[in-house]
């Protein structure tokens, strides 16, 4: 529910950054890979980050 919401109010969140909301809000630690499967699970999906220096 946490993350669901999180996402709701802003969808370009790290998951460095719902890890640590996480551990703030909720007082769970949790993994970012235990993240990502449950976003994956709920139908989220990835976007890459690009280097803007690259460029």
């Amino acid at each position: 529910q946490y993350l669901q919401g999180c996402l709701d109010l802003s969808c370009d969140k790290y998951l460095d950054e719902l890890q640590l909301g996480l551990q703030e809000t909720c007082g769970r630690v949790v993994s970012q890979s235990t993240i990502w499967c449950a976003l994956k699970r709920s139908g989220y999906t990835m976007k890459k980050v690009r280097d803007p220096t690259a460029l």
